[in-house]
C-alpha cells in the first residue's frame, strides 16, 4: 500500500530508533555522507501536516527528516511550497535508495506526487541543489549525531 505525504504530511511516525530519542525539543543533527545537517523532525500532528510548506526558505545546512515505523513507498508532493527541494529517500539501514532533485512548487491544478520505486523508511527534504553540490548518490548513508 502506498502512503502519500500531503503537503509534507507525515502519515506514520516511528516512536523510536535504537539509540535515539524522539522526545527532545532541540533540532537534531545528522551526517549525510560527510555533510552535517541540522534537521527538524515533525513530531506533532500539526507539524506533520505542515512540513516545510508555507516557509519562504530553509538555511543551507538545514532539512526536515520524516521517519516512518516501517519501509514503504512514501509519496511526497510540493503543494503550498515556496521554494524548490531535493528529496532523498533512505531505507531502514539509512542508505539512500531514491532521489528526486530540484522539485518545484506546484499548483493545485498540476501537482505531481513523487514516489520512490523502492521502499524507504526515512525521507529527507533539503534545499534544491544539495544533492548535486554534495555529490549525494544512491547508497549514501546518514547517521544520527548526539545533540
Amino acid at each position: 500500500m502506498n502512503k502519500l505525504i500531503v503537503g509534507s504530511l507525515l502519515l506514520f511516525v516511528a516512536v523510536g530508533v535504537a539509540g535515539y530519542s524522539w522526545t527532545q525539543t532541540q533540532p537534531s543533527r545528522i551526517l549525510v555522507g560527510n555533510i552535517l545537517l541540522v534537521v527538524e523532525i515533525a513530531k506533532t500532528s500539526a507539524d506533520q501536516q505542515k512540513g516545510l510548506s508555507g516557509r519562504t526558505s530553509l538555511p543551507s545546512d538545514h532539512g526536515m527528516l520524516f521517519v516512518f515505523d516501517h519501509e514503504d513507498y512514501y509519496g511526497f508532493w510540493m503543494i503550498d511550497m515556496k521554494f524548490p527541494l531535493d528529496i532523498i529517500w533512505f531505507n531502514s539501514t539509512r542508505q539512500a535508495v531514491f532521489i528526486e532533485q530540484n522539485l518545484l512548487p506546484c499548483t493545485p491544478q498540476n501537482c505531481p506526487v513523487f514516489t520512490p520505486n523502492v521502499k524507504a523508511m526515512y525521507v529527507l527534504e533539503v534545499n534544491a541543489g544539495f544533492v548535486l553540490a554534495h555529490q549525494i548518490a544512491l547508497g549514501t548513508t546518514f547517521t544520527f549525531l548526539s545533540t
